[in-house]
């Protein structure tokens, strides 16, 4: 932020700015050169042909009321091109800052997400490469339960063959 005295003599420059279009193209009406008018004596812009531009209250009166003005100090105008080319000199640098530094979080951003991808890749990888093991696993437990199911119900059969033979034995015995 600029200081507070700063203000008000960029404001000033911009009302002798002012003068000096006015005075220009009223120059350009009259049908006088305004570049070689330029040349002549100057004079403060508060000053004009009747004397100063303040009205008897001490209040600056509008330039439009007052008669030609017939100088513009150019040393203002210099300083006022000269804390504007700073002043945007200053700005260009800020804005190449702030995108260098927008540049480098894309990048880290960009190399980021590349790096979760690669080991998203690598780990869906190995998981294709397990993958048939673990299902070929899954098909001969599978198998096996299924062979195993039959094998409990011989068993079973046979159990039940056993315990009706045992019942017939044991009242083949009672009878004798």
């Amino acid at each position: 932020m600029e200081p507070v005295g700063r203000k008000g003599s960029r404001m000033a420059a911009k009302d002798q700015l002012e003068v000096q279009v006015m005075a220009a193209q009223e120059m350009e009406l009259a049908g006088k050169d305004p570049v070689s008018h330029e040349h002549e004596e100057r004079k403060p812009v508060t000053e004009t042909k009747e004397g100063d531009v303040t009205d008897e209250h001490g209040e600056r009166g509008s330039f439009a009321e007052t008669d030609e003005h017939t100088g513009v100090d150019t040393k203002e105008l210099e300083d006022i091109a000269a804390d504007t080319k700073e002043h945007l000199a200053a700005k260009r640098k800020r804005i190449e800052k702030i995108a260098k530094a927008c540049s480098e979080i894309k990048n880290r951003i960009k190399n980021v997400l590349r790096t979760t991808q690669l080991k998203r890749q690598k780990r869906d990888y190995r998981i294709s490469l397990k993958l048939p093991n673990v299902l070929e696993e899954v098909i001969t437990d599978e198998q096996k339960d299924e062979e195993g199911d039959g094998e409990k119900e011989e068993q079973i059969k046979i159990f039940q063959e056993q315990q009706k033979r045992w019942q017939q034995d044991g009242k083949g015995t009672e009878r004798d």
